[in-house]
């Protein structure tokens, strides 16, 4: 029975009130939300705002029923609020199933943890001797790097760089390695660290008549992993070329016991990973990879194959620190490679067979304070910096 009748006028004023209140707040708060639909239009966001509407929407239309009267507006009323419900709480349901089964790990490095001079950052402290130092009031050299490598020369221009330099001006950043060799060739930085240039890179630079100044400083392992419930430890080097020309498409082909398509995650084109893989690759060419399965930051290809819903399929690769240092997934076990762990002792004495090397590059000649940075990176206390932070010196440290 409806409520406004003429039998109760005040309550039938009041009710019209609210229901006018109503109104005008669901219109406001219906746009903002449809406005955030379109602004951020991932699929959880969209099912849970669109059912949330749809259920206000129902709610008020069995207001005005109650309030009113009429059997078809209480049908729809009705409609709109099962409806949604018997779609969302399913859909929710198996999200919350889902991210149970496969825990969602973190996407990217906490980069908070490297920044210099904070208060318990993770970066190694160490004194630089006298003649490393640079003076005030010198032009530091701009520096530059790949993601993996950043907390190696962030702690150096903690160590050699006062803190107002490195808070407040572009004197330190990191960025992938398709970044920062234009950057370098640019003239927007002093000094890079980075993997060695790709073709492409090299070719831009004979473009620009520039010749690169590499010079090593320290060692790391470039690593294949699966999520932890793939049957398969480990594989030989042919085998990844297999998988990453096509020519090997399912892991029982591997030793797994059960047939599973095997999905190959890729980097984008130019990033230090990327580069790595292709010259692992050599002559064989590297199948196109499906929109999907290429990946664009280093913490993305690490989450996505831990977290890839056939767990047993995904394969893909990165660099041993920042896989198991800077973005640690313990859904994640790295491969052996033609029988071999990549340990730090097994990269020390080059057993691993995917040792990769980085380097401090410049495109210009050095100047006093860059080569500074330089010569301590590649001195007893640098490469002992190095070692600390958990890669792998190429020359002797203070304890040997």
């Amino acid at each position: 029975m409806p409520i406004f009748t003429e039998s109760h006028p005040v309550i039938s004023n009041i009710l019209r009130l609210i229901l006018l209140f109503a109104l005008g707040m669901g219109l406001f708060y219906g746009f903002i939300v449809f406005w955030l639909i379109l602004a951020f239009s991932t699929p959880h966001f969209v099912v849970g705002a669109i059912s949330a509407l749809l259920v206000a929407l129902g709610l008020f239309l069995g207001l005005i029923r109650l309030c009113w009267g009429g059997k078809v507006l209480g049908r729809i009323a009705m409609v709109l609020i099962v409806l949604p419900l018997c779609v969302a709480v399913p859909y929710y349901g198996h999200l919350i199933w889902h991210e149970k089964r496969y825990p969602r790990m973190e996407q990217e490095v906490k980069w908070w943890q490297y920044q210099p001079y904070r208060a318990g950052n993770k970066l190694v402290k160490t004194n630089v001797p006298p003649e490393f130092q640079i003076a005030l009031p010198a032009e530091y050299p701009r520096l530059n790097g790949a993601y993996a490598l950043y907390p190696i020369y962030a702690a150096v221009a903690q160590a050699m760089y006062p803190q107002d330099i490195t808070e407040n001006y572009n004197f330190l950043n990191t960025n992938g390695s398709d970044v920062i060799f234009d950057e370098l060739l640019q003239d927007k930085r002093d000094l890079i660290f980075a993997l060695a240039p790709s073709a492409k890179q090299q070719a831009d630079a004979e473009a620009a008549g520039v010749t690169y100044e590499l010079t090593p400083f320290c060692k790391d392992a470039f690593v294949f992993f699966v999520n932890v419930k793939n049957p398969i430890d480990g594989l030989t080097t042919e085998q990844l070329r297999g998988i990453y020309s096509g020519e090997i498409t399912d892991w029982k082909e591997l030793g797994a016991p059960e047939s599973a398509k095997i999905i190959a995650f890729q980097r984008n084109e130019g990033s230090g990973s990327q580069t790595t893989l292709q010259k692992l690759m050599g002559d064989r060419p590297i199948m196109p990879p499906l929109e999907e399965d290429r990946v664009g930051g280093m913490g993305s290809i690490i989450h996505d194959v831990a977290a890839y819903r056939n767990y047993h399929s995904a394969i893909g690769f990165s660099f041993r620190f920042y896989a198991t240092e800077m973005l640690y997934n313990n859904q994640l076990k790295l491969l052996a490679i033609d029988g071999v762990e990549p340990t730090v002792e097994n990269i020390r004495n080059g057993s691993y067979p995917l040792v990769t090397t980085a380097y401090i590059v410049s495109a210009k000649p050095r100047s006093e304070n860059a080569r500074k940075i330089v010569d301590f990176l590649l001195s007893p206390a640098g490469q002992k910096l190095v070692e600390e932070t958990g890669y792998i010196p190429v020359a002797p440290t203070t304890s040997e």
